[in-house]
Order: structure tokens, then sequence, then C-alpha cells
């Protein structure tokens, strides 16, 4: 099973983005052009970095590969975010946790030239993130053994080099050890409450332990779930967060 940071690098690295120009700011787990307040985005065009480089530590540094990001919000308050990488054609930052409701400005700066670009600032934008373009989702899962309490990690995907050769593994969701899923996503730690969450897994409503930071890295939300028994025998089937009504990108796991 691959690690959070696997997971996280994996993730950045084959979305998939087009190359394109003018400036262009989406959430770094889909393509939603809202965002919220310490949520990872993505900024996409050419000439954003004079070099290709991945930050090492946290918190995320501000410069990077010789390229900045500033975020002015609707308020006037302009504050520089986090760099998580940067090349030439796509820059993965994370807003300012700071950072007010309402229409922000992006300033991305490549130590010879700015550009500009404008994103809409919700207090919750949620977007989960996948491995590839067939929606396998970027999932980490444990099984429970009772009465024992005993943790063994559950596959949800398998890789044989690229992320593109990633496939779904389908997952037995047991009767007296359970299965608890955890989804990683980003834009949904600004969430009214708990009960202002909602998961989706094929057309069951799951009720969830987990809606918020990661605590890892800044940026990236989990969301924990238990694989019910009604789900079982459902094959392939899509996950969507739902929060205070905004609805995710859809995502894929498998279910025995």
């Amino acid at each position: 099973m691959l690690r959070t940071e696997a997971l996280l690098v994996v993730c950045l690295a084959s979305f998939g983005f087009a190359q394109t120009s003018p400036l262009t700011i989406t959430s770094a787990a889909s393509m939603a052009t809202d965002l919220a307040a310490a949520s990872l985005a993505t900024a996409t065009g050419s000439g954003l970095a004079a070099q290709t480089a991945k930050a090492a530590t946290t918190p995320w540094p501000t410069s990077l590969g010789g390229a900045s990001v500033q975020v002015t919000d609707s308020g006037g308050m302009t504050r520089f975010a986090g760099l998580l990488f940067v090349s030439a054609a796509q820059i993965n930052f994370q807003v300012p946790p700071d950072t007010a409701l309402g229409i922000a400005t992006v300033i991305v700066n490549s130590g010879s030239a700015t550009q500009t670009a404008h994103v809409n600032i919700r207090p919750s934008s949620p977007a989960l993130f996948r491995i590839n373009d067939l929606g396998v989702a970027a999932a980490t899962a444990v099984r429970f053994a009772i009465p024992t309490g005993i943790q063994s990690p559950v596959p949800v995907f398998q890789c044989v080099d690229t992320p593109a050769s990633c496939r779904l593994v389908p997952i037995d969701p047991g009767v007296d050890s359970p299965v608890y899923i955890s989804l990683y996503g980003t834009g949904i730690q600004g969430r009214s409450s708990i009960d202002g969450v909602r998961v989706t897994v094929g057309k069951v409503d799951v009720k969830l332990t987990y809606a918020g930071p990661q605590g890892q890295f800044p940026g990236l939300d989990q969301v924990n779930i238990p694989l019910v028994l009604t789900l079982r025998g459902a094959g392939e089937v899509e996950v969507t967060v739902t929060v205070d009504g905004v609805a995710s990108n859809a995502v894929r796991i498998a279910i025995q």
C-alpha cells in the first residue's frame, strides 16, 4: 500500500493537465475553478518557472525554482502561497489559509515575468485526488480484526510501473473484520461541521467517521468511511464527497 506522501506525489504529477496559455487556476485534485482557503491548487500555462523543482520539506516554501505565487484576496490582503512543485507549464501551490471569501487575484512570478488570473474563494470546494484518468481513487484502506483490534493494510489499487498502469483491486468488506477507507482530497477542511459532509458510494450514502486535514501535508484533506456490508458485490463504483451542498468530482473503488 502506498504511503500518503507517495499518493500525493503521484496525484500531483500525473493528473494530466493540459499545458495551456494564458494562466489558468484550478483545484489540484480536479478541474474545479472555485477554490477554498488552505486548499491545494494548480496553475497551468507557459513560462511559469525557469526550472523544475519539488518542495523537499513542509511547511511548503514560498519560493521554489525561482518562482513565487502571491494571492490577493477580496479584502485587499496579499499573501505568498506555499509551493509544492514548479515547472514551466505547471505550479502546484496551497491557497493561503487566511484568504478571505470572494474573488482573489493570483500572481505567478517566474523571476523574469509575472502572470495574473482570478479565482473565486468559497468556504469549501471539495475535490478528490485520483491516480489516473481512469478515476482510480487515491485512497488507502485498513482492515480491523475483531476483537484484537489489529490493523492490516488492504490494497485499493495496484500499479505495474506508471500511474496510467494502476488498476482497482476489489475489496472484501468482511463481516467480523470491517474495512475502513481513507479518501484524500482538498478543499474539505472548511466544512461547517462533520454533519455537513456526505459521502456517496455508488448509490449508498455512507456515514463517515472523519473529514478534515490529513495532518501531515498542509492543504491535504482526508475523509474516512467504513465499507458497509450493504455494498457487498457492488463491483466498481463511484465515490463522491459533498460538503455543505457542494459536490466533489467522482473517483472509483472496487468492492467484492
